[in-house]
């Protein structure tokens, strides 16, 4: 993977402590600022004892942890962060104040007797995001290696030729002169590159901030918000001419082996 140096000023205003080298960072079109909202309140149940005692945005990646390898992936673009939070929520919380004490930050917490599906973590990470810049959606189980340019609305997808630990996928993905088409669901969960060409990842950018809340909202209130990409980004690619970008290089660890491969793979880099 590419490797950057954060500059001085970043490392001050981040609160970040200094590495020699850290994982490459994304950059914008026109050094625009996005609200970045990190998914990390699930419950960790296909993790096992990686995450018995601590979230899985705190399990770690070679000498660090996953949510530091995430945050510093967007350092240079980020106006805000929103981190979703629910099992053990006091704890990423604690961390992230801590380790980063000037990071513009704020949460959104899930009561975990209450905790339903990703779309209405979405939701509630939604209430804090600035409706004026576009907001790009993670969750924290998953590290682009790559650095593609973040711009307008997009989908970001495993291919055939993607390299790294690459997990299971519910959607995939058509597309037309880099376009999305249309999003499919699976009728069962499928592996890239074995069984589908797009497989959908859990990383989009939505520029159009406001579409975005208005559709999940309107989902809410039918009682009908269930899942992220079935729900919310399907109606949002029929509105909102929405980019698919396909990815050279990530790490998936959503379950207990796929973390060993990534920790693995990840040493290799």
């Amino acid at each position: 993977c590419h490797l950057l140096q954060f500059s001085e000023e970043t490392r001050k205003s981040s609160g970040l402590e200094w590495t020699e080298k850290m994982l490459g960072q994304f950059y914008s079109d026109n050094d625009e600022k996005f609200n970045v909202v990190i998914l990390a309140g699930g419950l960790g149940t296909r993790m096992g004892t990686a995450s018995d005692y601590i979230p899985k945005a705190l399990t770690s990646i070679g000498s660090q942890r996953a949510i530091d390898l995430m945050i510093s992936k967007f350092l240079l673009i980020a106006n805000r962060f929103v981190v979703g939070t629910g099992w053990h929520a006091d704890l990423l919380e604690s961390y992230i104040k801590g380790r980063y004490p000037n990071l513009p930050v704020t949460f959104s917490r899930e009561d975990v007797a209450e905790m339903e599906n990703n779309g209405t973590s979405l939701l509630y990470a939604l209430d804090q995001v600035d409706s004026r810049r576009g907001t790009i959606v993670s969750f924290c189980d998953l590290l682009m290696l790559s650095n593609p340019m973040i711009g307008g609305s997009a989908i970001y997808l495993a291919v055939p030729e993607t390299k790294g630990v690459i997990g299971t996928f519910r959607h995939s993905v058509t597309v037309r002169d880099k376009t999305v088409e249309r999003i499919e669901p699976l009728d069962s969960p499928k592996r890239v590159p074995d069984e589908i060409d797009n497989g959908v990842i859990g990383f989009f950018v939505f520029h159009n901030t406001i579409l975005l809340k208005e559709i999940a909202y309107s989902m809410a209130r039918l009682h009908k918000l269930t899942d992220i990409t079935t729900d919310i980004v399907s109606r949002y690619v029929e509105i909102e001419k929405t980019g698919a970008v396909p990815v050279d290089a990530l790490l998936e660890f959503g379950d207990e082996t796929d973390l060993m491969k990534a920790r693995a793979a990840w040493e290799s880099y």
